[in-house]
């Protein structure tokens, strides 16, 4: 073979193992190159930090039973921190890559922001659990500023009249004492819910109640007084917070006194919580930011105000000034406001005026108030004063305001708004919710007249933890709405004798042998007051919308409202 194909063939292989040697390299580098990598969920911990959430929201509502405030408040929580969880998992553990996980987050946040865009928080039930309402819709109150502006313009203008200021000797015309059948303030003459000295009739079926007006109202959470041909309430009007006076029988309204302020708390509620008190011939009020008025009951004309917060350099409770005006002999009583933060001075708990001079009688207590009314009783021999604050119940001398006993009785809220109920002479029945209980206690006056006297429990009960419902009692029973269920208890020993019917954060008064229960949904419904048996005999849907207020009955006529609407109803036992 000649050089030359040698060579040709020499170089012919080389050149074939440098192809080589490029095409296997790169294909050993296109064989070891690293795909990239797959991202996968890892949604077995978000699934864990789910069950892990729930299961605790779930253990804390069953520990924390039969309180509902506190579970509905321990859900609350848990959802918080479940929201939480999640979005530590989601963003730091998911495995998803960055550019989704943002956009997941995004996306959480537009759908909550485009919730609150279509819905608003109406108010909350009495447990706390929230109502929505769409916002197009008009709220309650705005309903009825736009009713009053239409009923102004309707009927006649004089009606509508701004009442005089600074009158100092009004005129009453007709009867000025209340009767035996009106209901002459915040739980009728005695603050006791019951009824005294009138009847209904109970046959619904056959007879049922008669409708005789419904209108909107103003909020405000507080109830009618009812004196012969007048009814009196306290509402929210807008920026106006109003004294109203309405044609009992036909719902009309007669005559309204407004003041420029506004009490708003987003659990509570807006608007005055205290009902008026009626004595002869003059209106008593309480505003919801404390301003304490005095009016001529038949034509509106206020006679005398006080703004008792800014007076006594206080602020007011958390909840707004609720205690109605208690009036008795020439004293009128209320429970104040607090102390600032910070101050020297002790809160007052109990403050009276002298309804001659107009000027403060005396001012007692150290302890802070809260949203029971003041309750006069005679224990002992001596007339007093009971005072529901925050922190028990105490007993302050008529006369002079001096401190006669105290039992400590609170929660770890320090709400106490249920009404105590005096036995006899030297015992009294209170009760309160968050998990308290109720109580009947006995009061032994001291050796020593300027010691206090001495307070024990005769018994005490997880039954009947009235929140801010009010119970009554009747032939040695007392009944109530137990976190919304109603109860009888004994009062000699404390024993509940049944547990029966929902009726939520409503209120109940007693006539005659029947139990009158507006329920929080404004259902009245009639129970027997039964001790061995609970027995409903009737009831009917009487208004809409959230109900804490207290009914009154007045002539056989029963007055319910709440903070959307108002009506009254016919129970007298004769056919009309």
């Amino acid at each position: 073979m000649s050089d030359y194909s040698k060579n040709d063939e020499s170089e012919q292989s080389l050149s074939q193992t440098g192809e080589a040697a490029q095409t296997e390299p790169e294909a050993e580098i296109s064989a070891v190159s690293p795909e990239r990598p797959v991202r996968r969920l890892r949604w077995k911990w978000g699934l864990a930090v789910l069950v892990i959430g729930i299961a605790a929201m779930i253990i804390q509502w069953f520990r924390l039973a039969p309180d509902r405030t506190y579970q509905v408040f321990s859900v609350y929580m848990g959802i918080r921190n479940l929201v939480v969880g999640l979005l530590v998992w989601w963003m730091l553990i998911s495995g998803v890559a960055w550019k989704t996980r943002f956009k997941g987050l995004l996306a959480a946040v537009l759908s909550f922001a485009l919730f609150f865009a279509v819905v608003r928080v109406d108010g909350f039930e009495g447990d706390m659990v929230p109502r929505f309402q769409f916002r197009f819709l008009p709220t309650s109150e705005q309903r009825a500023v736009e009713y009053f502006e239409n009923v102004k313009t309707a009927d006649k203008p004089g009606l509508f009249k701004q009442p005089e200021s600074e009158v100092n000797t009004p005129s009453a015309s007709g009867d000025s004492a209340a009767g035996p059948q009106d209901w002459p303030g915040y739980r009728g003459a005695q603050r006791d819910g019951i009824a005294h000295d009138q009847q209904i009739r109970v046959d619904w079926e056959t007879e049922p109640p008669k409708l005789l007006w419904k209108h909107p109202v103003g909020a405000g959470w507080g109830s009618f007084c009812v004196v012969g041909d007048r009814a009196f309430t306290q509402e929210q009007r807008g920026a106006e917070e109003v004294v109203v006076c309405y044609d009992a029988q036909t719902g009309k309204q007669l005559w309204v006194y407004a003041d420029p302020v506004r009490f708003s708390e987003t659990l509570g509620g807006d608007g005055p919580r205290a009902t008026p008190t009626y004595r002869d011939g003059f209106l008593y009020t309480l505003g919801g930011t404390g301003i304490l008025h005095s009016f001529e009951v038949f034509s509106g004309m206020e006679v005398w105000t006080r703004d008792l917060l800014k007076e006594e350099g206080l602020e007011n409770l958390t909840w707004g000034m609720a205690g109605s005006p208690l009036i008795k002999d020439n004293l009128l009583i209320v429970n104040p406001g607090v102390r600032p933060s910070g101050s020297e001075k002790k809160n007052p708990s109990v403050l009276a005026i002298d309804l001659r001079t107009r000027k403060t009688a005396w001012v007692s207590g150290t302890r802070k108030s809260s949203y029971s009314s003041p309750q006069y009783a005679v224990l002992n021999g001596t007339p007093q004063v009971l005072i529901f604050h925050a922190k028990g119940l105490e007993g302050f001398a008529l006369e002079d305001g001096r401190s006669l006993w105290f039992f400590p009785w609170t929660n770890q809220a320090g709400c106490n708004a249920a009404q105590p109920i005096p036995l006899d002479d030297s015992s009294v029945f209170l009760g309160a919710g968050y998990g308290q209980g109720s109580a009947r206690i006995r009061i032994t006056p001291s050796e020593e007249a300027d010691q206090p006297a001495d307070v024990k429990p005769e018994w005490k009960s997880l039954s009947l933890k009235l929140k801010f419902n009010c119970a009554v009692q009747q032939d040695g029973y007392v009944y109530g709405l137990d976190e919304g269920v109603l109860t009888c208890l004994d009062l000699e020993t404390g024993k509940r004798q049944w547990k029966r019917g929902r009726y939520g954060y409503g209120q109940l008064l007693l006539v005659d042998q029947y139990l009158l229960i507006l329920a929080e949904d404004g259902r009245v419904e009639l129970v027997e007051a039964n001790p061995e048996k609970y027995v409903q005999r009737g009831g009917f849907q009487a208004i809409e919308g959230q109900t804490w207020n207290h009914p009154a009955l007045a002539r056989g006529r029963l007055f319910v409202r709440n903070s959307e609407e108002a009506a009254c109803y016919d129970l007298s036992p004769l056919t009309k």
